[in-house]
């Protein structure tokens, strides 16, 4: 299943959820294949936020994108994938890996 955690709608995925807690209800609940993530979301929490929890509960799918347009906020996000062990070699698509 493809999940996107977007305020804006802008992937192709299965379900779409614009809030935290929306998000954390469907990352544990269901197998998800691809997470999409933007850091502004609807609500009080972001995108870090939703990535830092499904990495301590180990809900985060093989595959992550990174949809963010602002730079600064899409770097965030792209260490706190790397904090958990995701590579990437264009700075949008993560994998899980072991090197």
């Amino acid at each position: 299943m493809r999940v996107a955690v977007s305020k804006r709608g802008s992937y192709n995925a299965d379900i779409y959820c614009s809030d935290s807690h929306s998000a954390k209800k469907i990352l544990k609940e269901n197998r998800v294949s691809i997470l999409a993530i933007d850091f502004y979301l609807n609500g009080r929490h972001n995108g870090k936020t939703i990535l830092t929890w499904a990495r301590e509960k180990n809900l985060l799918p093989q595959f992550v994108v990174v949809t963010e347009n602002n730079r600064d906020k899409r770097v965030l996000l792209a260490l706190e994938l790397t904090r958990g062990g995701y590579r990437t070699a264009d700075g949008t698509t993560f994998i899980k890996g072991h090197l």
